[in-house]
């Protein structure tokens, strides 16, 4: 449910009692692209909020890697791309402007990342008139656009290091969840290794624990069913040209993972349970070669995630 309010939202909030206790930890992307984690004070941040988007203006060097990224994500070079699009996934709603004069008006959509980044962005039901508004999404599942207060924020870092930082300074604030759940389509032709990986909007840290349960069937060839195969993947090769049931280190057809835009693939599978992970966001994916056209069908993924950072839902 979207929520149009015309305030300031959510920052220094002083109520007495424990009802508005502090989250533990926040995780900020400023608008220089510096990340930053640490403990906020009590009242700082009400308790209900997942993460804040801010709608302000793109600085000067949030303005430049937008030109860069959106030309990288209309390029040849893959690798290029797949960070352009967690780079400018991660800017948020400063694109939304320039990525929308980008979109030509043709019939070929799907499956394209330019295409697809704007609901990574900002997903339909947050979407408004007015796009300087800044995004405040809450555990319940509502939605708030409005506009976010002056001051500044204090964290404390690991290391007990105090930071003080403008609100006007950052772009993207996420509070550490405990744990964050969710349910997951990933089409083995949107989401392929070929194409781009659906993004779980889960930001996992170092101390994250995953769970994965994974049900549905995938066709990597219309209607033949030796190319058809569950999450585990392909057993055996899936024609006798083949001469082996493994792309890139994985099986044909299994769901596979990665955390960031390069990070190291790994197979996730039926299920799978992930401890040790790189800090960053939780991507997955059908695994194929560079013959994906035939390919149907969904694998649907239930995710518990511990220690995480939830951004935004699943695209």
């Amino acid at each position: 449910m979207l929520k149009r309010l015309m305030l300031r939202l959510v920052l220094p909030v002083i109520v007495a009692g424990s009802l508005w206790a502090a989250p533990d930890w926040v995780l900020i992307r400023t608008t220089e692209g510096i990340t930053l984690e640490g403990a906020v004070a009590a009242g700082k941040i009400l308790p209900q909020v997942l993460s804040i988007h801010s709608g302000a203006p793109a600085s000067e060097f949030e303005a430049g890697r937008i030109t860069q990224g959106l030309a990288a994500i209309q390029g040849t070079d893959r690798a290029a791309r797949d960070q352009a699009v967690e780079e400018l996934t991660a800017i948020g709603l400063p694109v939304l402007t320039p990525l929308l004069k980008a979109y030509k008006d043709t019939d070929q959509h799907e499956p394209r990342p330019l295409y697809r980044l704007f609901e990574r962005i900002i997903p339909s039901y947050a979407d408004g008139p007015d796009r300087t508004l800044a995004l405040v999404r809450m555990k319940n599942g509502d939605a708030t656009r409005g506009n976010l207060s002056t001051g500044s924020l204090q964290i404390k870092g690991a290391d007990g290091k105090q930071t003080e930082i403008e609100w006007s300074k950052i772009r993207t604030l996420a509070v550490r969840q405990k744990q964050v759940s969710r349910k997951m389509e990933v089409h083995a032709l949107s989401h392929c290794t070929q194409i781009e990986y659906l993004d779980s909007g889960v930001v996992l840290s170092p101390s994250s624990h995953v769970d994965l349960a994974t049900r549905g069937f995938v066709r990597l060839s219309w209607e033949t069913d030796s190319w058809a195969t569950d999450a585990d993947g392909l057993k055996v090769p899936g024609a006798p040209a083949y001469k082996s049931n493994l792309v890139d280190g994985h099986p044909f057809g299994a769901l596979v993972g990665r955390v960031g835009a390069t990070g190291e693939v790994f197979t996730v599978g039926r299920k799978a349970n992930l401890t040790g992970k790189p800090a960053g966001r939780l991507r997955l994916a059908v695994n194929d070669n560079a013959h994906w056209q035939n390919n149907l069908g969904t694998f649907y993924v239930t995710m518990t995630a511990t220690d995480a950072y939830d951004l935004g839902d699943a695209q």
